[in-house]
Parts: C-alpha cells; sequence; structure tokens
C-alpha cells in the first residue's frame, strides 16, 4: 500500500515537472458513431516509447490522451498495446503513468501491454523490469499481477492481455505452458457467453514461441478454431507500420488482426518533426451484430482519413449477433393492450 502510494504520488510529479514545457491545445468532443446503439466503445494507443531524452514524443503522448478523454460516450477501457517506454526505466515509467493519470479520467480502466521495450529490449533484466512493470500496472491501475497476463471482462466482453515470458530474445511472444493453458480455460468461459473476445498483445501472433525462443503456431491454431464459431479480434502494435485500410487488418490467419502503429512516430533524423502519421491510434465500438475499428488521429483530434478520402476503418459482422428488440406496435384496442397488431388480427 505504502509503496504504491509513493509510486503514483511520485511518477505525477515527475509527469507535471516534464510537463511545463509541453505545449497543451484543447481539441473537440467527438464520439462513437451510433451512441444510442453503442454496446462498448474502447480506445487502443500503441507503442509511445517515453524516453528522458525525447521530449517531442512526450508531448504527442499528452496531446493524445486528452483527445482520448474528449469522447463523449467515455472510454468502457483505454489499452496501452506495449513499448510504452522506450527502455523500462523509472523514470520514464513515472512519465507514463504520470501522465496517464493527469489526463484520463481518475476512474479510467485502463489495461496495459508489456512490449519488448518496456523489459529492457534485450539490453536490460527481464526478471526486474517485468517486476517493474507490474509494479506500476499494480499501483496505477488497480491491479494484483505478478506475471504479464491477465483478463477482464468488460460489459460482459471478455479482454484478454497476453506478455511474454523468456528471460532472453523478449522481441517475441514467449509463451509458457501455464500462459498457454490459462489461455484455453479463458476461451473456453468467453465461449458460454456467446459474446465478442478482445485479445492484445504487443506481438502478431506469428511472433509467438516457447519458453525456448522456439517458434510455434499454437496461438494462432487455438485463436483460429476458437473463431470458427466465435467472434474473437487480435491487437498488436510493435511492427511500427503506419494504419491503412490494404495491410493493417488482415485475416489471413483465420481471424482479424488490427495491427497498430507507433503513436508517436515522429519524422527522421534529429528534428523530430511532427509528420502524417504522428499521433494515430484506434476506436473500437461494439454493437449488438458488428464490430467497428475506426482510425483515430488523437494528435489532430480526428478520425483517420485515407488519401482517397475513404474512411480508415473496419466493420465486422458479428457471428453470435444479439436479435434486436422487437418493437412494439401499439394496438387500437384498449381491452387488449401490449399485444402487437399480429396478435390483434
Amino acid at each position: 500500500m505504502i509503496k504504491s502510494f509513493f509510486i503514483r504520488i511520485s511518477s505525477v510529479v515527475v509527469a507535471a515537472v516534464m510537463m511545463l514545457a509541453a505545449a497543451f491545445v484543447p481539441t473537440e468532443s467527438y464520439d462513437v458513431r451510433e451512441p444510442e446503439d453503442c454496446l462498448l466503445n474502447f480506445s487502443i494507443l500503441s507503442d509511445a516509447h517515453i524516453e528522458t531524452t525525447n521530449l517531442q514524443r512526450y508531448r504527442v503522448f499528452n496531446k493524445c490522451l486528452q483527445d482520448v478523454r474528449k469522447i463523449q460516450s467515455g472510454n468502457d477501457a483505454v489499452i496501452f498495446l506495449g513499448d510504452n517506454t522506450m527502455n523500462g526505466q523509472v523514470i520514464e515509467n513515472m512519465m507514463f503513468h504520470g501522465s496517464v493519470r493527469m489526463f484520463l479520467k481518475k476512474d479510467q480502466k485502463v489495461l496495459p501491454v508489456v512490449g519488448n521495450h518496456d523489459i529492457g529490449n534485450d539490453e536490460g533484466d527481464p526478471v526486474k523490469l517485468r517486476k517493474r512493470w507490474c509494479d506500476f500496472t499494480n499501483a496505477f491501475f488497480g491491479k494484483d499481477l505478478d506475471r504479464p497476463y491477465y483478463s477482464e471482462v468488460i460489459e460482459g466482453c471478455t479482454f484478454i492481455v497476453l506478455g511474454p515470458e523468456a528471460n532472453k530474445d523478449t522481441f517475441d511472444l514467449s509463451m509458457s505452458e501455464e500462459q498457454f493453458s490459462w489461455l484455453e480455460g479463458v476461451l473456453k468461459q468467453a465461449a458460454e457467453t456467446k459474446k465478442a473476445v478482445f485479445v492484445f498483445s504487443h506481438y502478431p501472433p506469428d511472433d509467438a514461441t516457447d519458453m525456448d525462443g522456439e517458434p510455434t503456431d499454437r496461438l494462432i491454431d487455438l485463436l483460429a478454431e476458437y473463431n470458427k464459431t466465435n467472434d474473437l479480434f487480435y491487437f498488436y502494435g510493435h511492427t511500427h507500420m503506419p494504419l491503412y485500410l490494404f495491410w493493417s487488418f488482415p485475416e489471413s490467419d483465420g481471424f482479424p488482426e488490427v495491427n497498430l502503429p507507433r503513436l508517436t512516430e515522429l519524422g527522421s533524423g534529429d528534428d523530430n518533426k511532427i509528420i502524417e502519421n504522428t499521433g494515430v491510434g484506434a476506436v473500437v465500438e461494439v454493437y449488438g451484430d458488428r464490430v467497428i475499428v475506426r482510425g483515430r488521429d488523437f494528435y489532430r483530434g480526428e478520425w483517420r482519413i485515407e488519401s482517397d478520402g475513404e474512411a480508415c476503418e473496419k466493420s465486422y459482422s458479428l457471428k453470435n449477433a444479439e436479435p434486436k428488440e422487437k418493437e412494439e406496435i401499439t394496438t387500437l384496442f384498449p381491452f387488449l393492450p401490449g399485444l402487437t397488431a399480429e396478435e390483434n388480427g
């Protein structure tokens, strides 16, 4: 308790000091496409890469958080898809978590994911840095984790976070037998609900390995089998590829995938210029019969549009769509209240 309190307070102080040099511009509010029918919505941001030596990235991150908060319907969850820090350093974690605490709503549900940079990028001690990730996650987001994977149920839908466990080759999604067995159990429970399942990993599914670093198709096979009769969506970052319709929404593995870009993408060289792909993430909207993934330019406060003017978004029909409630037709016969026109002949 004391440790968590100290982590929270010191992180907010550090973030506040670092932000003195950052300029903030209010953004206009926005909302999901159909607020009255939307059952669940959440925002996803990936690869913030917060570091002390790049204040421009920090400015971008803080401005994006302001836009995330502006959605009128609120966020049922905000997901940070890994590589939230550049090196997993204490000061970087303080900057990242302090900003999240200051800019998002106090009671905002946040689901963080572990990326290779968060645990040293093969240059630090993964065991130490993984524990640090757990400490900050527990202190700021009300969790009680001692491992990099977990699940939560939000508005009936299952949210699954996967994470690397090996102490070397952190560039891959190394999964233990325990994590695989746990995942199988979570999916079995989720199948009973007939609700959509959302899986989050910093890594593409084909980057999965066993604990010895050997590539395995076990994860893809498991998720593809589940998606045959259920609705499953897999989100990942890591590649730093810009968000475009023609390559960011693959389905060749047997389930829908969305590859999120680096949020703090900047121009090459030492100038760190803001470019077209700076500040891009996604807003996911869940309806009774479909899921829509909408590219969002959180930095500029606008929806992502392709060069041809088409919206950068993808709509998926749900196999287990919820039937719409039949609208009751008012009867003309007061002695038979509540009956439909058909029932009244």
